[in-house]
């Protein structure tokens, strides 16, 4: 378990999958943010900077690519890394978006746990930490 000291927003329109996501990194000792679509992550991300953003890929509102496209275009929020979900073949999804970490529905807990420190502990050498 880590220190609840990293923030991770977790943005998915399945309310199932967004409660067991943030049960399970709540448990792992991460402070956890969620959001049902795009604009709310948004709108929580002005409120908190999160450590990193973990996001379905299709939704209503505001889906995946348009909330990087904003997070990537925000001086603040241009540092947070961004782990990608979805239901369709994530293969096809890191060609179009190189660079981009994605997830394949359903995943692998001890997979997802992984990316998510991988991601964290990148970012924070990142920023020096």
């Amino acid at each position: 378990m880590v220190p609840a000291t990293e923030t991770v927003l977790v943005v998915d329109d399945e309310q199932g999958i967004l409660e067991a996501l943030a049960d399970l990194l709540r448990e792992e000792g991460y402070r956890v943010l969620t959001a049902s679509h795009g604009r709310e992550a948004l709108e929580r991300m002005a409120e908190v900077t999160p450590d990193l953003v973990l996001t379905d890929w299709m939704m209503p509102v505001l889906d995946g690519p348009a909330l990087i496209e904003r997070i990537q275009q925000d001086p603040v929020l241009r540092t947070v890394p961004v782990l990608g979900m979805s239901a369709v073949d994530v293969n096809g999804l890191k060609r179009l978006h190189p660079g981009m970490e994605f997830l394949q529905k359903p995943f692998d807990i001890r997979a997802l746990m992984k990316q998510v420190r991988r991601a964290l502990d990148t970012n924070a050498r990142v920023r020096g930490g």
